[in-house]
């Protein structure tokens, strides 16, 4: 099964993980989250999953969620007290892919089972429309 009936639902069984194309700015680094502007990387109103990451000292994942509009997505991290607070940590980066609605909770549930994010906020993930609770794991190659 190729990628784009992977993320469009055209047939196959395949396990094997996708490559989603996870985002990066033009030096091929995750994007600083604090510096994204929705506007100028047309985010409004296209939806996607994303996940953000810390460095530092003790580098980690922080969030993994999906939305319908990436651009309010960056904007609800930004101002997310628990998420934003770990900028001081050597920074906090974002990536994102696009990937189908019908698709997005199975490759939500299957990062956090992987890169186990430190953030778990239910309330955000029902405002932003992501249920990842019980769906079904959908492999896809891990941003790194």
């Amino acid at each position: 099964m190729g990628f784009l009936s992977f993320l469009f639902g055209e047939g196959g069984t395949n396990n094997k993980p996708q490559d989603p194309y996870w985002q990066r700015d033009p030096s091929l680094k995750f994007y600083r989250l604090l510096a994204i502007k929705p506007d100028r990387l047309k985010l409004g109103g296209r939806g996607g999953v994303f996940a953000l990451y810390h460095k530092g000292v003790r580098p980690g994942w922080v969030y993994v969620g999906a939305t319908r509009d990436l651009g309010d997505a960056v904007e609800r991290m930004k101002d997310h007290p628990e998420v934003s607070a770990m900028d001081a940590r050597g920074g906090l980066f974002m990536t994102w892919a696009f990937i189908k609605d019908d698709k997005r909770d199975g490759v939500v549930a299957y990062l956090r089972h992987h890169l186990k994010p430190e953030v778990d906020d239910p309330d955000l993930d029902r405002e932003m429309g992501c249920n990842p609770q019980n769906a079904k794991h959908i492999p896809v190659l891990l941003p790194g």
